[in-house]
């Protein structure tokens, strides 16, 4: 059984602010003055200071604006992780999928990643991989997926029938729950050639190779198809 969970990950930041500088004004000089102009030329060296202390007092701070939840990538393996059996899981691999599909947002799966990498099948076929998912069983549409790029085959011909025993070994996972696989079909999805199998119990898996050793995999249930619709999507 393929497990589905979520997790979001939200970080705090708060941007430091640079206390203002003040300018102070410089302090007056004294000069000689005649008797009996003292008093005269104290209040304008008085004036002269009161001017010179507002021209020269504290500036207006500006308003900075901060941001208390700044949002970072969904993925707790910021730079990725290797599982013990060699698979590394590296979120750079749904770069190749779209943000979303039909408004359904594309959420990294951390819990489902940290299942994988120490999984024997899916370390012995892929050397990267990286898994995702759009709701969750709980709500009408749902769908689970990875994506993975192939181990660099010892001889060319090895790498097609390593593809089509995944393609096999998937579907009867991802249908171990829904009373297994009902049937199977090869069809052209968007101009992509996708292996589809119906569990008996409903939910729909999609397999198909995105080229340059890329694989995505998925299986989910709903009215709307997100699979199909996923694979509509995809263009490069």
């Amino acid at each position: 059984m393929i497990a589905i969970r979520w997790c979001d990950v939200i970080s705090e930041a708060v941007p430091s602010i640079r206390p203002a500088r003040f300018a102070g004004g410089r302090r007056p000089v004294r000069h000689g003055l005649r008797p009996g102009a003292t008093a005269m030329a104290l209040a304008a060296m008085l004036v002269v200071a009161a001017l010179t202390a507002a021209a020269c007092g504290p500036t207006a701070t500006p308003t900075v604006p901060f941001f208390t939840q700044v949002p970072i990538g969904a993925t707790p393996w910021a730079n990725g992780t290797i599982g013990q059996y060699g698979l590394h899981i590296d979120p750079s691999l749904l770069a190749r999928l779209p943000k979303s599909v039909d408004a359904y947002p594309i959420v990294e799966d951390p819990d489902n990643e940290s299942a994988y990498m120490d999984d024997t099948d899916r370390s012995g076929l892929f050397d990267r991989l990286a898994a995702a998912r759009i709701g969750d069983p709980a709500t009408e549409n749902w769908l689970v997926l990875e994506i993975g790029h192939l181990k660099p085959a010892p001889g060319a011909s090895d790498a097609p029938d390593a593809l089509e025993s995944w393609i096999g070994d998937y579907a009867a996972q991802a249908c171990s729950q829904a009373s297994g696989v009902a049937d199977f079909s090869q069809e052209t999805i968007n101009f992509w050639i996708v292996d589809k199998s119906s569990c008996g119990g409903g939910p729909v898996v999609y397999t198909l190779s995105l080229g340059n050793g890329v694989v995505l995999s998925m299986f989910g249930l709903g009215p709307l198809d997100l699979g199909r619709r996923l694979i509509s999507a995809i263009y490069t």
